[in-house]
Protein backbone atom coordinates (compact mmCIF):
# COMPACT_ATOMS: atom_id res chain seq x y z
CA UNK A 1 0.00 0.00 0.00
CA UNK A 2 1.52 3.31 -1.09
CA UNK A 3 -1.20 5.71 0.10
CA UNK A 4 -0.15 8.41 2.55
CA UNK A 5 -3.09 7.80 4.90
CA UNK A 6 -4.64 4.53 6.03
CA UNK A 7 -8.36 4.96 6.54
CA UNK A 8 -10.07 3.05 9.34
CA UNK A 9 -13.72 2.17 9.69
CA UNK A 10 -14.84 1.35 13.23
CA UNK A 11 -17.44 -1.34 13.98
CA UNK A 12 -18.80 -0.94 17.48
CA UNK A 13 -19.32 1.94 19.87
CA UNK A 14 -18.46 0.44 23.24
CA UNK A 15 -15.53 1.01 25.58
CA UNK A 16 -12.84 -0.54 23.35
CA UNK A 17 -14.10 1.23 20.22
CA UNK A 18 -13.82 4.58 21.96
CA UNK A 19 -10.45 3.65 23.45
CA UNK A 20 -9.02 2.65 20.08
CA UNK A 21 -10.34 5.74 18.30
CA UNK A 22 -8.40 7.81 20.84
CA UNK A 23 -5.23 5.91 19.95
CA UNK A 24 -5.86 6.13 16.19
CA UNK A 25 -6.26 9.89 16.42
CA UNK A 26 -2.66 10.02 17.72
CA UNK A 27 -1.28 7.76 14.98
CA UNK A 28 0.46 9.60 12.18
CA UNK A 29 -0.65 8.45 8.74
CA UNK A 30 -4.00 7.05 9.92
CA UNK A 31 -7.51 8.47 9.77
CA UNK A 32 -10.97 7.44 10.95
CA UNK A 33 -13.43 7.77 8.06
CA UNK A 34 -16.43 5.83 9.33
CA UNK A 35 -18.22 4.31 12.31
CA UNK A 36 -20.96 1.66 12.26
CA UNK A 37 -23.07 0.27 15.07
CA UNK A 38 -26.09 -1.92 15.59
CA UNK A 39 -27.59 1.24 17.06
CA UNK A 40 -27.17 4.05 14.47
CA UNK A 41 -27.63 6.78 17.06
CA UNK A 42 -24.57 5.53 18.94
CA UNK A 43 -22.50 5.66 15.75
CA UNK A 44 -23.54 9.28 15.26
CA UNK A 45 -22.67 10.11 18.87
CA UNK A 46 -19.19 8.57 18.53
CA UNK A 47 -18.51 10.45 15.28
CA UNK A 48 -19.60 13.70 16.91
CA UNK A 49 -17.42 12.97 19.92
CA UNK A 50 -14.21 12.35 17.95
CA UNK A 51 -14.95 15.04 15.38
CA UNK A 52 -14.15 12.99 12.31
CA UNK A 53 -15.63 10.33 10.03
CA UNK A 54 -19.07 9.40 8.80
CA UNK A 55 -21.72 7.56 10.81
CA UNK A 56 -23.16 4.50 9.05
CA UNK A 57 -26.56 3.01 9.79
CA UNK A 58 -25.21 -0.55 9.52
CA UNK A 59 -22.06 -2.58 8.86
CA UNK A 60 -22.97 -3.23 5.23
CA UNK A 61 -22.97 0.50 4.56
CA UNK A 62 -19.50 0.89 6.10
CA UNK A 63 -18.14 -2.08 4.12
CA UNK A 64 -19.47 -0.55 0.92
CA UNK A 65 -17.56 2.67 1.58
CA UNK A 66 -14.61 2.65 -0.84
CA UNK A 67 -12.62 5.07 1.30
CA UNK A 68 -12.34 2.45 4.11
CA UNK A 69 -9.05 0.53 3.96
CA UNK A 70 -9.22 -1.20 7.34
CA UNK A 71 -12.13 -2.35 9.50
CA UNK A 72 -11.44 -2.31 13.21
CA UNK A 73 -13.89 -4.72 14.87
CA UNK A 74 -14.88 -3.83 18.43
CA UNK A 75 -18.40 -5.20 18.60
CA UNK A 76 -19.59 -7.87 21.06
CA UNK A 77 -17.35 -10.96 21.24
CA UNK A 78 -20.02 -13.22 19.77
CA UNK A 79 -20.21 -10.98 16.67
CA UNK A 80 -16.48 -10.82 15.92
CA UNK A 81 -16.11 -13.73 13.50
CA UNK A 82 -19.12 -12.81 11.35
CA UNK A 83 -17.97 -9.20 11.09
CA UNK A 84 -14.39 -10.17 10.26
CA UNK A 85 -15.57 -12.57 7.55
CA UNK A 86 -17.87 -9.94 6.03
CA UNK A 87 -15.04 -7.40 5.96
CA UNK A 88 -12.55 -9.79 4.35
CA UNK A 89 -15.09 -10.81 1.73
CA UNK A 90 -15.65 -7.12 1.01
CA UNK A 91 -11.93 -6.74 0.32
CA UNK A 92 -11.11 -4.89 3.53
CA UNK A 93 -8.16 -5.54 5.81
CA UNK A 94 -9.17 -6.24 9.41
CA UNK A 95 -7.89 -5.53 12.91
CA UNK A 96 -10.15 -7.37 15.36
CA UNK A 97 -10.41 -7.01 19.11
CA UNK A 98 -9.68 -10.15 21.08
CA UNK A 99 -10.99 -12.74 20.90
CA UNK A 100 -10.77 -13.09 17.13
CA UNK A 101 -13.63 -15.61 17.34
CA UNK A 102 -15.35 -17.75 19.94
CA UNK A 103 -14.36 -21.15 18.51
CA UNK A 104 -11.55 -22.83 16.62
CA UNK A 105 -13.83 -23.59 13.68
CA UNK A 106 -14.68 -19.90 13.30
CA UNK A 107 -11.00 -18.95 13.50
CA UNK A 108 -10.08 -21.44 10.78
CA UNK A 109 -12.83 -20.02 8.57
CA UNK A 110 -11.30 -16.59 9.05
CA UNK A 111 -7.85 -17.94 8.15
CA UNK A 112 -9.26 -19.34 4.90
CA UNK A 113 -11.10 -16.11 4.08
CA UNK A 114 -7.94 -14.06 4.67
CA UNK A 115 -5.94 -16.32 2.33
CA UNK A 116 -8.64 -16.11 -0.35
CA UNK A 117 -8.92 -12.32 -0.13
CA UNK A 118 -5.21 -11.57 0.20
CA UNK A 119 -6.13 -8.98 2.82
CA UNK A 120 -4.30 -8.44 6.10
CA UNK A 121 -6.18 -9.72 9.15
CA UNK A 122 -4.86 -9.62 12.71
CA UNK A 123 -6.18 -10.03 16.23
CA UNK A 124 -5.50 -6.97 18.39
CA UNK A 125 -3.42 -8.79 21.02
CA UNK A 126 -1.76 -5.50 21.88
CA UNK A 127 0.32 -6.65 24.86
CA UNK A 128 2.68 -8.67 22.63
CA UNK A 129 3.67 -5.46 20.84
CA UNK A 130 4.64 -3.49 23.94
CA UNK A 131 8.38 -2.72 24.26
CA UNK A 132 8.43 -4.45 27.66
CA UNK A 133 7.12 -7.69 26.16
CA UNK A 134 9.54 -7.46 23.24
CA UNK A 135 12.43 -7.08 25.69
CA UNK A 136 11.04 -9.92 27.82
CA UNK A 137 11.09 -12.19 24.77
CA UNK A 138 14.71 -11.27 24.03
CA UNK A 139 15.81 -12.12 27.57
CA UNK A 140 13.88 -15.39 27.55
CA UNK A 141 15.60 -16.38 24.31
CA UNK A 142 19.02 -15.67 25.84
CA UNK A 143 18.28 -18.03 28.74
CA UNK A 144 16.92 -20.81 26.55
CA UNK A 145 20.26 -22.64 26.41
CA UNK A 146 20.12 -23.20 30.18
CA UNK A 147 17.44 -25.89 29.92
CA UNK A 148 13.70 -26.00 30.60
CA UNK A 149 12.01 -22.77 31.58
CA UNK A 150 8.94 -22.06 33.69
CA UNK A 151 6.49 -19.25 32.88
CA UNK A 152 4.12 -17.92 35.51
CA UNK A 153 1.40 -15.50 34.40
CA UNK A 154 -1.81 -14.35 36.02
CA UNK A 155 -4.46 -11.79 35.16
CA UNK A 156 -7.50 -11.25 37.30
CA UNK A 157 -9.65 -8.84 39.24
CA UNK A 158 -13.22 -9.18 40.49
CA UNK A 159 -16.17 -8.17 38.32
CA UNK A 160 -17.73 -5.26 40.15
CA UNK A 161 -18.89 -2.67 37.61
CA UNK A 162 -21.80 -2.88 35.22
CA UNK A 163 -19.29 -2.57 32.37
CA UNK A 164 -17.50 -5.75 33.47
CA UNK A 165 -20.66 -7.78 34.14
CA UNK A 166 -21.05 -8.41 30.42
CA UNK A 167 -18.25 -10.96 30.79
CA UNK A 168 -20.36 -13.18 33.03
CA UNK A 169 -23.63 -12.88 31.11
CA UNK A 170 -24.32 -16.28 29.57
CA UNK A 171 -23.47 -16.45 25.86
CA UNK A 172 -20.85 -17.68 23.38
CA UNK A 173 -18.51 -14.75 23.98
CA UNK A 174 -18.59 -14.70 27.78
CA UNK A 175 -16.16 -15.95 30.39
CA UNK A 176 -12.72 -15.39 31.81
CA UNK A 177 -11.00 -17.62 29.24
CA UNK A 178 -11.99 -15.51 26.23
CA UNK A 179 -11.58 -12.23 28.07
CA UNK A 180 -8.38 -12.77 30.07
CA UNK A 181 -6.75 -16.15 29.49
CA UNK A 182 -6.11 -15.31 25.84
CA UNK A 183 -3.31 -12.92 26.90
CA UNK A 184 -1.12 -15.41 28.84
CA UNK A 185 -2.03 -18.23 26.43
CA UNK A 186 -0.72 -16.19 23.49
CA UNK A 187 2.44 -15.32 25.42
CA UNK A 188 3.08 -18.95 26.42
CA UNK A 189 2.72 -20.15 22.83
CA UNK A 190 4.99 -17.38 21.57
CA UNK A 191 7.70 -18.24 24.08
CA UNK A 192 7.56 -22.04 24.24
CA UNK A 193 5.68 -23.21 21.17
CA UNK A 194 3.24 -26.14 20.93
CA UNK A 195 1.49 -27.48 24.01
CA UNK A 196 1.65 -31.21 24.72
CA UNK A 197 -0.81 -31.37 27.62
CA UNK A 198 -3.21 -29.22 29.61
CA UNK A 199 -4.14 -29.86 33.25
CA UNK A 200 -5.81 -27.79 35.93
CA UNK A 201 -9.31 -26.73 36.90
CA UNK A 202 -12.00 -24.23 35.95
CA UNK A 203 -14.75 -22.77 38.11
CA UNK A 204 -18.09 -21.87 36.55
CA UNK A 205 -20.93 -19.61 37.65
CA UNK A 206 -24.43 -20.97 38.19
CA UNK A 207 -25.11 -19.87 34.60
CA UNK A 208 -22.28 -22.07 33.31
CA UNK A 209 -19.87 -19.20 32.54
CA UNK A 210 -16.19 -19.80 33.28
CA UNK A 211 -15.07 -17.30 35.92
CA UNK A 212 -11.81 -18.62 37.40
CA UNK A 213 -9.15 -20.98 36.04
CA UNK A 214 -5.76 -22.33 37.07
CA UNK A 215 -3.97 -24.14 34.26
CA UNK A 216 -0.64 -25.89 33.71
CA UNK A 217 0.57 -26.15 30.12
CA UNK A 218 3.36 -28.56 29.29
CA UNK A 219 5.39 -27.63 26.23
CA UNK A 220 8.14 -29.44 24.38
CA UNK A 221 11.67 -29.69 25.82
CA UNK A 222 10.31 -29.72 29.38
CA UNK A 223 9.16 -26.10 29.63
CA UNK A 224 5.93 -25.29 31.49
CA UNK A 225 3.47 -22.41 31.71
CA UNK A 226 1.50 -21.93 34.94
CA UNK A 227 -1.46 -19.63 34.29
CA UNK A 228 -4.21 -18.26 36.52
CA UNK A 229 -7.05 -15.99 35.41
CA UNK A 230 -10.07 -14.73 37.29
CA UNK A 231 -13.21 -12.65 37.17
CA UNK A 232 -13.70 -13.42 40.85
CA UNK A 233 -10.59 -12.42 42.82
CA UNK A 234 -7.72 -9.95 42.66
CA UNK A 235 -4.59 -11.69 41.33
CA UNK A 236 -1.02 -10.37 41.22
CA UNK A 237 -1.23 -9.46 37.51
CA UNK A 238 2.39 -10.45 37.07
CA UNK A 239 4.44 -12.37 34.50
CA UNK A 240 7.64 -14.19 35.52
CA UNK A 241 10.08 -16.48 33.72
CA UNK A 242 12.23 -18.81 35.80
CA UNK A 243 15.25 -20.77 34.59
CA UNK A 244 18.60 -22.05 35.80
CA UNK A 245 20.04 -18.68 34.76
CA UNK A 246 17.74 -16.56 36.93
CA UNK A 247 14.38 -14.81 37.04
CA UNK A 248 12.82 -12.27 34.65
CA UNK A 249 9.65 -10.50 35.76
CA UNK A 250 7.18 -8.19 34.06
CA UNK A 251 6.08 -6.10 36.99
CA UNK A 252 2.40 -5.48 37.77
CA UNK A 253 0.26 -4.48 36.08
CA UNK A 254 1.40 -6.95 33.42
CA UNK A 255 -1.34 -5.73 31.08
CA UNK A 256 0.10 -2.45 29.80
CA UNK A 257 3.44 -3.03 31.55
CA UNK A 258 6.44 -0.72 31.26
CA UNK A 259 8.65 -2.20 34.00
CA UNK A 260 10.77 -5.34 33.82
CA UNK A 261 13.20 -6.79 36.35
CA UNK A 262 15.88 -9.42 35.95
CA UNK A 263 17.76 -11.29 38.64
CA UNK A 264 20.73 -13.54 37.90
CA UNK A 265 20.84 -16.84 39.74
CA UNK A 266 23.20 -16.66 42.74
CA UNK A 267 25.60 -19.59 42.77
CA UNK A 268 26.05 -20.43 46.44
CA UNK A 269 29.20 -22.38 47.28
CA UNK A 270 28.58 -25.05 49.93
CA UNK A 271 31.61 -26.23 51.83
CA UNK A 272 31.73 -30.03 51.76
CA UNK A 273 33.82 -30.38 54.95
CA UNK A 274 31.65 -29.52 57.99
CA UNK A 275 34.73 -28.74 60.11
CA UNK A 276 35.90 -26.16 57.61
CA UNK A 277 32.34 -24.81 57.38
CA UNK A 278 32.43 -24.19 61.14
CA UNK A 279 35.77 -22.39 60.94
CA UNK A 280 36.81 -18.74 61.09
CA UNK A 281 35.30 -17.70 57.73
CA UNK A 282 31.94 -19.15 58.69
CA UNK A 283 32.00 -17.48 62.11
CA UNK A 284 32.92 -14.15 60.51
CA UNK A 285 30.11 -14.49 57.98
CA UNK A 286 27.58 -15.28 60.71
CA UNK A 287 28.77 -12.28 62.73
CA UNK A 288 28.40 -9.94 59.75
CA UNK A 289 24.92 -11.26 59.03
CA UNK A 290 23.86 -10.14 62.50
CA UNK A 291 24.50 -6.48 61.52
CA UNK A 292 21.29 -4.91 60.07
CA UNK A 293 23.16 -2.29 58.02
CA UNK A 294 25.28 -4.94 56.28
CA UNK A 295 22.23 -7.09 55.59
CA UNK A 296 20.60 -4.08 53.96
CA UNK A 297 23.65 -3.40 51.81
CA UNK A 298 23.76 -7.03 50.77
CA UNK A 299 20.08 -6.96 49.78
CA UNK A 300 20.69 -3.82 47.73
CA UNK A 301 23.69 -5.45 46.05
CA UNK A 302 21.61 -8.48 45.11
CA UNK A 303 18.49 -6.52 44.12
CA UNK A 304 16.93 -7.26 40.73
CA UNK A 305 17.94 -5.05 37.85
CA UNK A 306 15.06 -2.74 36.88
CA UNK A 307 14.39 -1.71 33.27
CA UNK A 308 11.82 0.79 32.06
CA UNK A 309 10.48 0.42 28.52
CA UNK A 310 7.96 3.10 27.65
CA UNK A 311 5.17 2.49 25.15
CA UNK A 312 4.95 6.21 24.46
CA UNK A 313 1.79 8.28 24.48
CA UNK A 314 -0.62 5.34 24.28
CA UNK A 315 -0.23 1.59 24.97
CA UNK A 316 -2.08 0.68 21.74
CA UNK A 317 0.22 2.69 19.48
CA UNK A 318 2.95 0.00 19.14
CA UNK A 319 0.38 -2.49 17.82
CA UNK A 320 -1.29 0.06 15.53
CA UNK A 321 2.09 1.15 14.17
CA UNK A 322 3.00 -2.48 13.43
CA UNK A 323 -0.32 -3.09 11.68
CA UNK A 324 -0.03 0.01 9.50
CA UNK A 325 3.56 -0.83 8.56
CA UNK A 326 2.40 -4.27 7.41
CA UNK A 327 -0.26 -2.64 5.23
CA UNK A 328 2.17 -0.18 3.68
CA UNK A 329 4.60 -3.02 2.95
CA UNK A 330 1.85 -5.06 1.29
CA UNK A 331 2.02 -7.87 3.88
CA UNK A 332 -0.95 -10.16 4.43
CA UNK A 333 0.14 -11.56 7.81
CA UNK A 334 1.82 -10.43 11.02
CA UNK A 335 4.96 -12.17 12.24
CA UNK A 336 4.11 -11.15 15.81
CA UNK A 337 0.42 -12.13 15.86
CA UNK A 338 -0.41 -14.37 12.87
CA UNK A 339 -3.92 -15.75 12.53
CA UNK A 340 -2.57 -19.24 13.19
CA UNK A 341 -1.56 -18.11 16.70
CA UNK A 342 -5.07 -16.75 17.30
CA UNK A 343 -6.48 -20.13 16.27
CA UNK A 344 -4.10 -21.97 18.58
CA UNK A 345 -5.05 -19.74 21.51
CA UNK A 346 -8.71 -20.62 20.92
CA UNK A 347 -7.74 -24.30 20.83
CA UNK A 348 -6.30 -23.87 24.33
CA UNK A 349 -9.46 -22.10 25.45
CA UNK A 350 -11.59 -25.01 24.23
CA UNK A 351 -9.37 -27.58 25.93
CA UNK A 352 -9.28 -25.61 29.17
CA UNK A 353 -13.08 -25.37 29.27
CA UNK A 354 -13.17 -29.19 29.45
CA UNK A 355 -10.99 -29.39 32.56
CA UNK A 356 -12.57 -30.58 35.82
CA UNK A 357 -13.57 -28.04 38.41
CA UNK A 358 -16.42 -26.51 40.36
CA UNK A 359 -19.05 -27.04 37.70
CA UNK A 360 -22.68 -26.18 38.39
CA UNK A 361 -23.89 -26.80 34.83
CA UNK A 362 -23.76 -30.59 35.06
CA UNK A 363 -24.91 -30.94 31.49
CA UNK A 364 -21.77 -29.13 30.31
CA UNK A 365 -18.75 -30.67 28.59
CA UNK A 366 -17.07 -33.70 30.11
CA UNK A 367 -13.99 -33.42 32.27
CA UNK A 368 -10.82 -33.84 30.27
CA UNK A 369 -8.24 -36.52 30.82
CA UNK A 370 -4.63 -35.33 30.50
CA UNK A 371 -4.27 -37.87 27.67
CA UNK A 372 -6.91 -35.96 25.70
CA UNK A 373 -5.03 -32.70 25.91
CA UNK A 374 -2.77 -33.07 22.87
CA UNK A 375 -3.22 -30.12 20.57
CA UNK A 376 -3.25 -30.89 16.89
CA UNK A 377 -1.66 -27.63 15.83
CA UNK A 378 0.01 -24.91 17.85
CA UNK A 379 2.71 -22.50 16.76
CA UNK A 380 5.50 -20.68 18.48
Amino acid sequence: MTRTSINFGIVGTGHMALRMTQALLQLRGAAIVGVASGTPSRARRLVEGIGTGCAHDDIASLLADRSVDVVYVASANAEHSATVLAALRAGKSVLCEKPLATSVSQAREIEAAARDSGCLAMEAMWTLFLPTYRRFGELVERQRHGGPQHLYADFGYPVLSDHDRRFVARGPGAGVLLDRAVYPFALALKLFGPVESVTGSVDFTSQGVDQHAVVLLRHGAGSQSQIAVSLRVQLQNRVALSSASGLITIEPPAIGAELLTSLACASAEIESDPLVAAGFRARLGNALRRLPSLRRLNRLRRAPRLEHHSFGADPYLPMLTHFCELLRDGKSSSDVMPLSLSTDVLALVELTRQLPGNRTDRAGPRAQSPNDAAIARTTA
